[in-house]
């Protein structure tokens, strides 16, 4: 179901407001991709920059875990899973577990509350088990059991992924289905049924606290069932105990040394905030929970500066709610809106250029040892990279964004939106994994025979952009 439209004015929301938080969107280092906005259950503002766009899906790193929590709390509202059961209880044998780990419940996972005092996650790309069969017992769980808790659980509070990870697992081991399957029935196919998809472990098992893509409108989706109590239009989706519940900080969690909006405490895979609360992501993916204003909202971006990115929320949107509107603001917003980009790169050279090696200064790894740039057919720019998995082909836009798909050894293709030009000799490319929060920067150099492939932010799973892949769900 697609939530109803309104205009800002016609909700009580000033379109001033939210046309100086789009100019604060627009500022260095903010990186926005997508921002929509709901207030009284009808969306007032949504736009993509492009290449970003509606129907694509976005990785959403640790907003994940928040999707993750409202499928169990679905679950222990059918009484399929007990949040006071140990969580290995599902998974194993619990003689055979160590007695701090059998003393780990659901709600300590969902929580954080393992007893771990730092994150013990530490498998990730050729770090991880080689691939099992699905039906196989899952060989990360030895490797998790040999790092007992040095707390007790439900008493000592570290942000960690082990417990989101053993909630996806117990979830599918009650149930028979992977957790991709409950998100895809009880939360995207209800929001919309549009395309999702999630990154895996090697042994092809849902993580839980990370790897879930999905689009703006089921990230506000999210954001809105939760600020209606757990209720989807009409449908209630958690129970309202488990709602109520949800946001509320475990006192462990009080006690930690984060800082700004971060320090106002975590619950069942939600942050508090100084207004509401929330789920988020690495590099600001956001699903943000308003309950005294009525709002909701979602945003996707490319930034290391997360509070930054709530700060213009507190700043800008909150003010804008319950003061007089200017209904002139609401036709320059939804212009501005409809017209949101990232500049593609420019020029009015065209060339080509021979492989160039790989400059060891570049943060991909040194399988992408060359790349070769001719000029397309339609006056664009083609780059080849070569990679001992395939030929990675790229279109480039000069003057705007072309889209490609690079192959991956795991499957599933790597959707890419490219612009480039040369300047000063030298050929520079942004080409943005646009499921992603993230951008290869490419300078190939023919002077020096070289070209350096960096990343504006690493991705957290690894230099390798072909790691970043997700599986249809």
């Amino acid at each position: 179901m697609v939530m109803p439209r309104s205009t800002p004015a016609a909700q009580g929301v000033d379109g001033r407001g939210l046309l100086a938080l789009l100019d604060a969107a627009e500022t260095p280092g903010h990186g926005y991709h997508s921002l929509m906005i709901a207030r009284h259950g009808h969306v007032i503002a949504e736009g993509w920059w492009a290449p970003y766009a509606r129907d694509r899906v976005h990785l959403g790193y640790s907003l994940s875990k928040s999707f993750t929590a409202t499928v169990l709390g679905s679950l222990v509202g059918r009484g399929l899973i007990d949040l006071d059961a140990p969580v290995l209880s599902y998974l194993t044998e619990l003689r055979l577990v160590p007695p701090a780990w059998r003393r780990v419940t659901v709600r300590d996972c969902v929580t954080m509350t393992v007893g771990h005092t730092t994150d013990i996650w530490d498998w990730r790309g050729d770090a991880a088990p080689a691939p099992q069969q699905p039906d196989e017992p899952d060989p990360l769980l030895p490797l998790i059991l040999e790092r007992e808790p040095d707390g007790e659980p439900g008493q000592v509070w570290a942000y960690n992924q082990v417990g989101p990870y053993l909630v996806a697992q117990a979830i599918a081991a009650v149930t028979g289905q992977p957790l991709s399957a409950h998100l895809r029935r009880e939360l995207l196919d209800p929001f919309g049924g549009a395309d999702a998809r999630a990154q895996r472990t090697l042994g092809g098992r849902d993580l839980g606290f990370s790897g879930l893509c999905v689009t703006t409108p089921a990230i506000l989706a999210l954001a809105q069932t939760w600020l209606d109590g757990g209720v989807w239009q009409g449908r209630r989706i958690v129970p309202a105990e488990f709602a109520e519940q949800a946001p509320r900080p475990t006192s462990a969690s009080l006690a930690s040394d984060d800082v700004g909006d971060w320090s106002h405490g975590y619950g069942y895979s939600f942050w508090r905030s100084s207004h509401g609360y929330r789920g988020d992501g690495a590099f600001g993916q956001f699903a943000l929970v308003l309950p005294e204003q009525d709002v909701a909202v979602a945003i996707t971006s490319e930034t290391e500066a997360m509070q930054d990115v709530l700060d213009q929320v507190w700043r800008h949107l909150l003010p804008a709610i319950d003061t007089q509107p200017d209904p002139q603001a609401d036709v320059q917003l939804a212009r501005r809106l409809a017209g949101l980009e990232h500049p593609p790169l420019s020029g009015s050279t065209r060339r080509s250029a021979a492989p160039a090696l790989r400059d060891p200064a570049s943060q991909l790894p040194a399988t992408y040892r060359s790349a070769a740039l001719e000029v397309s057919t339609d006056g664009h720019h083609r780059l080849r990279i070569d990679h001992p998995a395939a030929e990675l082909v790229t279109e480039i836009g000069d003057g705007c964004w072309l889209e490609s798909r690079w192959p991956t050894p795991s499957g599933p293709d790597l959707a890419l939106a490219a612009s480039g030009a040369w300047r000063d000799g030298v050929f520079v490319a942004q080409l943005r994994l646009v499921e992603t929060p993230h951008t290869i920067l490419l300078e190939l150099d023919p002077a020096s025979g070289t070209a350096l492939l960096n990343w504006r932010l690493i991705p957290l799973t690894g230099p390798d952009p072909l790691q970043a892949a997700a599986f249809p769900i």
